[in-house]
């Protein structure tokens, strides 16, 4: 099992003396990871055997030398172990580790959503970790994009109804989320847990999914945050600068349409043509999109006088195809609203 895991994974050599081979290479954290997610996965082998398994490719990340990867399968493993409510304290902290480093540009560690949701659970849920090292490895998983892909946004949500994580917990990460295109800024923010100067700079260039940070303001006022602080807060230009900004906008839009029923007519308009008024033209395409699934055509032909070529010509095309084909429908219309703001 381990040949096969290493051969179909790597250039594994062939020849020479096999089993002396297989276990050189097994010194190595990746080539155990890789053969750890062979074993975890078969049927077969006692949960004794993957236990233990889990816990050796999981916490040698703690040992990692200079130049040497984590073993894929971070978040397989902890899930396995979550599942069984075997976590440890030393197995965080050998996950934690292993997604400081995470190697960059490949997509060698990208794990499937089913591991990574039972992963967050069992971190939060097996044992008791403090506030500050869990907001941080919840920034940590959500910024690992070589692991997680773009499966940012099922694991907030996850997380944000997650009964073990408290509200304020929950109201903090999301304030850094909105607020900080990158959450871990060099030489700015205090790791609970020792971090080195490498390890600081690795941290430093990762960012935050956009489509986690558009989440995230719905979430602040489900979390008991003023929608109407909020919204006028994010729909007025500048508010929210630099990489994603039309993300959170995004999310405010969002946010309206939640509490549209809630916000008084005079108000909500304003906060509409606000956003109609904004910088960024996925933002302002949003807001007309938004105007027209309340107030119907009305609100989109405003978008004909729109600064910007492209969503003139969008408007141009969009009523002349209403003239045809009549009005979409609500759903249609939410589908659109919905639609993810390419990266």
């Amino acid at each position: 099992m381990a040949t096969n895991a290493l051969v179909e994974s790597t250039d594994y050599p062939a020849g020479g003396n096999p089993e002396e081979r297989v276990w050189r290479y097994l010194q190595y954290p990746y080539y155990l990871g890789l053969f750890a997610r062979r074993v975890v996965a078969a049927e077969g082998i006692s949960n004794h055997v993957k236990e233990k398994l889990c816990h050796a490719c999981l916490q040698v990340n703690l040992h990692l030398e200079e130049g040497q990867e984590p073993g894929p399968g971070l978040f397989m493993l902890t899930a396995w172990l979550g599942t069984h409510s075997l976590l440890t304290r030393r197995d965080y902290l050998g996950l934690r580790r292993g997604i400081i480093w995470l190697p960059r540009l490949t997509s060698n560690y990208e794990e499937h959503e089913e591991y990574l949701i039972p992963a967050c659970r069992g971190i939060f849920t097996n044992f008791k970790i403090s506030r500050e090292e869990s907001i941080e490895i919840i920034l940590m998983v959500l910024t690992a994009k070589e692991a997680i892909g773009a499966r940012g946004r099922p694991i907030f949500d996850f997380l944000m109804s997650l009964d073990a994580l408290n509200k304020t917990l929950k109201r903090e990460v999301c304030n850094i989320v909105v607020e900080n295109a990158i959450p871990f800024p060099r030489g700015e923010y205090e790791h609970p847990l020792e971090c080195n100067s490498q390890e600081q700079d690795r941290l430093s260039i990762r960012f935050l999914p956009g489509s986690v940070r558009r989440r995230a303001v719905v979430w602040l006022a489900r979390l008991g945050g003023d929608p109407m602080d909020l919204l006028k807060k994010l729909l007025k230009p500048g508010t929210v600068r630099g990489y994603g900004g039309d993300h959170v906008a995004s999310g405010a839009l969002d946010l309206l349409d939640e509490q549209w029923e809630n916000i008084e007519e005079q108000t909500r308009l304003a906060l509409l043509a606000k956003a109609a008024d904004l910088p960024d033209t996925s933002v302002r395409k949003r807001a007309y999109i938004l105007g027209e699934k309340y107030m119907g055509m009305e609100f989109l032909e405003q978008s004909l006088d729109d600064k910007a070529k492209s969503l003139r010509e969008w408007a141009r095309e969009r009523l002349e195809r209403r003239e045809v084909e009549g009005p979409p429908s609500i759903e249609q219309l939410q589908a659109e609203l919905e639609e993810e703001i390419e990266e």
